[in-house]
C-alpha cells in the first residue's frame, strides 16, 4: 500500500491563500478609480486560478453583451454565439453555467460543489448583489490545467467585483435599494439616469442595480419628468 506522505505529494498545489488575500485587501483598502479596481480584481482571479483568459461580460443591449474587462487586455471583444445565448439565460437564473466540448447548450451546474473537467470549455459565474445580477465572469477553459481552479476563491473575488459594479454605477446604491417603495425624490433622477448610461441604455438592467423593479423605475421616471415640468411651468 502506498503511504499517506507519497499520495499527498501527487496532489495538485493550490493557490497561496495569504497571496491572493494580500492582492484583495490591497486592492480595496487602496480603492480609488472603480474600473481600476475591477481590472485588478479580475487579474487576481487570473493569476490565483491559473486561468490566462478571463473577462467580465455587461450588457450592451437587451440581447447582446459585451466584454468590458479582460485579463488579456484585449478591449471591446464580442463574444460567440453559444456564450452571448447562455449570458442571456444567466441573467434570466442567476445559476452558474457551463458549456462543453462539442455543446453549443449551456448546462448548469451547482456553484457549491461544481467540478470542472476536460471536457468544460468555457464557465460563466454570475456577480449578484441583493439577487440580481450585474454582469458575468467568463472563464475560457480550454488548454488549462483545471485541477488547481478554486471556484470558492472565484466566488469571493466575483462578489468583491459585484459590489464594486453597483458602487461605480450608483455611489448611493445601498441608500437606493433600501428604500425603493418610499416617496419618490428628486434627488433621485441623477442617480437614475447615471444607472441606465451605465447599463447602456438597458432600463431593466438599470432597474435591478437600483433594487427597483422595471415598473417601481417607469414610475420614478414619469413622477420625475412631471415634477420638473411644473417646476418649470412655476417659473
Amino acid at each position: 500500500m502506498y503511504k499517506i506522505a507519497e499520495m499527498q505529494d501527487y496532489r495538485q498545489p493550490k493557490a497561496n491563500a495569504a497571496l491572493w488575500l494580500n492582492g484583495l485587501t490591497d486592492i480595496i483598502e487602496g480603492r480609488y478609480q472603480d474600473e481600476e479596481s475591477i481590472q485588478r480584481l479580475l487579474m487576481l482571479i487570473s493569476e490565483s486560478s491559473g486561468l490566462r483568459n478571463v473577462s467580465i461580460a455587461m450588457p450592451d443591449s437587451p440581447s447582446r453583451f459585451k466584454a468590458a474587462f479582460c485579463s488579456t487586455g484585449v478591449s471591446n471583444g464580442v463574444y460567440s454565439f453559444a456564450v452571448q445565448h447562455a449570458l442571456c439565460r444567466l441573467f434570466e437564473s442567476r445559476e452558474w453555467l457551463v458549456i462543453k466540448e462539442g455543446s453549443e447548450r449551456p448546462e448548469s451546474v451547482n456553484a457549491a460543489s461544481c467540478s470542472l473537467s476536460a471536457q468544460d470549455r468555457c464557465l460563466l459565474v454570475p456577480l449578484t448583489i441583493r439577487q440580481s445580477v450585474l454582469a458575468v465572469l467568463v472563464m475560457d477553459l480550454r488548454g488549462e490545467q483545471l485541477d488547481s481552479v478554486d471556484l470558492n476563491l472565484v466566488r469571493c473575488l466575483g462578489a468583491q467585483i459585484a459590489q464594486v459594479l453597483a458602487t461605480q454605477v450608483v455611489p448611493n446604491f445601498k441608500t437606493l435599494y433600501a428604500r425603493p417603495y418610499q416617496r419618490v425624490q428628486e434627488s433621485e433622477l441623477d442617480d437614475i439616469h447615471a444607472a441606465i448610461e451605465k447599463c447602456n441604455g438597458n432600463k431593466t438592467m438599470a432597474a435591478k442595480v437600483l433594487g427597483l423593479t422595471p415598473r417601481q423605475l417607469r414610475y420614478r421616471l414619469a413622477k420625475l419628468g412631471e415634477d420638473a415640468k411644473e417646476a418649470e411651468l412655476a417659473h
